[in-house]
């Protein structure tokens, strides 16, 4: 069978599979989900809960100012750092983002952007991906498509509340990870 080579698109869309998958690494643990996660396993694989918190939130947009809503069609880049529940560094969130905003109006289901996430833990990293009906402060809840090191395997989702600085948020962000593990 001929291999079919990769455009740019394909590649790019395996790039952002993979940024997605290590977006969701990022938040900060509180000290219970540090000790929930860097404890053994559940038998059979099993589900944690995380809380994690984010702090110097920032979305970048090119060519836009500062202030300035996105339109359909922009794409971003975010970023913060994650800090664990006594104040400790524990890993760096990094996503892209395509804003489309819904074109059949506000409702329940509408979107303003998809995003891919990637969370960089010092114990491996989560990847997530979902819509958000707000660019800021709204909850969005995003499934968890993949993961790395202890996170091997992973499954489940996360609700995500992001403030961004340049949209007028003040730079945190909390997520909530309800994760499965897939037996050893």
């Amino acid at each position: 069978m001929e291999r079919i080579p990769d455009s740019p698109r394909r590649k790019l869309l395996k790039r952002a599979g993979i940024m997605v998958g290590g977006l969701a690494s990022f938040g900060v643990l509180s000290r219970t989900a540090t000790e929930t996660v860097t404890g053994a396993r559940p038998a059979g694989g099993g589900a944690l809960t995380l809380g994690i918190k984010g702090t110097n939130w920032q979305t970048t947009y090119p060519d836009r100012r500062r202030g300035v809503l996105p339109t359909p069609g922009d794409r971003s880049n975010s970023f913060g750092q994650l800090f664990g529940g006594s104040g400790e560094k524990i890993g760096e969130f990094y996503a892209s983002a395509f804003t489309f905003g819904s074109p059949f109006g506000p409702s329940q289901v509408s979107a303003a952007a998809m995003e891919m996430h990637q969370f960089n833990l010092a114990d491996g990293t989560i990847v997530g991906m979902g819509t958000t009906q707000s660019l800021v402060g709204g909850e969005s809840v995003h499934a968890i498509v993949g993961g790395t090191g202890r996170y091997e395997g992973a499954s489940g989702s996360y609700v995500a509340r992001q403030n961004p600085v340049e949209l007028g948020g003040d730079g945190t962000a909390d997520f909530t990870f309800t994760i499965t593990l897939r037996s050893a």
